[in-house]
């Protein structure tokens, strides 16, 4: 039998039967699916993730100080142009250079207090993902024109603004008044509970002590992303301080990065392990659904056998058969793949990598020829092996 003659036989039969093999197209299909969103868009969703997972840590923050403990004198200070070269390094999102001083007395009409104040670029919020719970943050108009603005950490607004509305009032830094416009909320370093933000240009014009740029932030574009920039970093700022290596701490969050994968990684083992369970669950019932049939149809085998036909030609039916149920369902199940990929695009945002979405589908073709010629060795085999004179007999 010409193998044209198989494929009509055998989607002629799947027809005849498509309440038996519904179950497990459907497996298939639900399988196949899966994959092909996966695989598709596994990326942007890992990045997703990993995204809102290191707003939690910071984990993608490389930091540049001094540690001035270190024998090695040094102002402890880094230069525009420092901050200029690390904007230009592959791999960086953002550079935000800093200026602080440790504890410094802060005034509120008849209150008064020690903070800690910073002076801070505009993208330093972005930059750390440092949240702003009430009113603004400082925007490249406040630091271009020099406005004595500010923010504050809840504990500042808990001890002056007692009614918890510090956003329109002012309070004074090294006697010169700032307009707090708004307040730092949930952040992860309890210290910028009791600090006061204001912009780098304001800071290094108008307060005193406060010149020179101390810290630098740099946010690397994912965590992969991070160990090369820290090591680049800490090249490029070495190679511009030479003789002060000693002293400077440039440093990353090995330990989050190494967490955040785990995460990711686990996820994306319990989705793969999902798919492959429900393929494995539909070539099974490909098998099941085989094996009845071939119990059904034993008189139909023996009559063929009788007729001319050999073990080989009754095995490669059986196997045809089992192949097209098996693409059938890969077919249903790259139609609803590509639907599911297009709706999340365009619901949720997600990016498909073109490449990897045309080698998911070549992939799950493979997977039904796989899953369909596996799923029916069994079935063919026991068809193959019976006897003429016996199947004829079978009642």
């Amino acid at each position: 039998m010409l193998l044209i003659d198989l494929l009509e036989t055998s989607i002629r039969q799947i027809y005849r039967n498509k309440r038996r093999y519904k179950g497990a197209v459907i497996g298939t299909a639900l399988g196949i699916a899966g994959l092909i969103v996966v695989a598709t868009i596994g990326e942007s969703v890992e990045s997703a993730i990993g995204r809102n997972l290191e707003m939690l840590g910071s984990a993608t923050i490389v930091k540049a100080a001094w540690d001035h403990r270190s024998q090695t004198w040094h102002k402890g200070q880094y230069y525009e142009s420092d901050v200029v070269q690390l904007r230009q390094l592959p791999g960086i999102m953002q550079v935000s250079p800093t200026v602080w001083k440790a504890r410094e007395q802060i005034d509120f009409q008849k209150s008064n207090m020690k903070a800690r104040i910073g002076g801070v670029e505009a993208n330093f919020f972005e930059t750390l993902h440092l949240p702003v719970a009430k009113g603004r943050s400082i925007l490249p108009p406040d630091a271009k024109e020099r406005r004595q603005i500010c923010i504050i950490g809840e504990t500042i607004e808990k001890e002056f603004f007692h009614d918890g509305h510090a956003v329109g009032n002012a309070i004074l830094v090294q006697g010169l008044s700032f307009e707090v416009i708004g307040v730092l909320g949930g952040t992860e370093d309890p210290e910028y509970m009791e600090t006061v933000l204001i912009p780098l240009t304001v800071a290094k014009t108008k307060l005193k002590n406060m010149t020179e740029i101390t810290d630098i932030y740099i946010r690397a574009i994912d965590w992969d992303a991070a160990p090369q920039v820290h090591r680049a970093a800490t090249y490029l700022l070495r190679k511009n301080h030479p003789g002060y290596a000693e002293a400077m701490q440039i440093t990353y969050y090995a330990d989050r990065i190494s967490a955040i994968k785990t995460v990711v990684l686990i996820f994306k083992l319990f989705l793969y392990g999902a798919i492959a369970v429900t393929l494995i669950l539909g070539g099974l019932g490909i098998t099941n659904v085989m094996l009845a049939i071939v119990n059904e149809r034993t008189r139909e085998i023996g009559l063929r056998e009788a007729l001319g036909a050999t073990e080989p030609m009754i095995m490669r039916q059986f196997l045809c058969e089992s192949l097209a149920v098996s693409l059938v369902g890969a077919s249903i199940g790259i139609t609803v793949g590509i639907t599911m990929v297009q709706t999340l695009n365009s619901v949720i945002g997600t990016y498909a990598n073109n490449s990897v979405f045309v080698i998911s589908i070549f992939l799950a073709v493979a997977i039904g020829i796989i899953l369909g010629v596996v799923s029916g060795l069994i079935p063919a085999r026991r068809a193959g092996k019976l006897n003429a004179v016996e199947a004829m007999k079978f009642e």
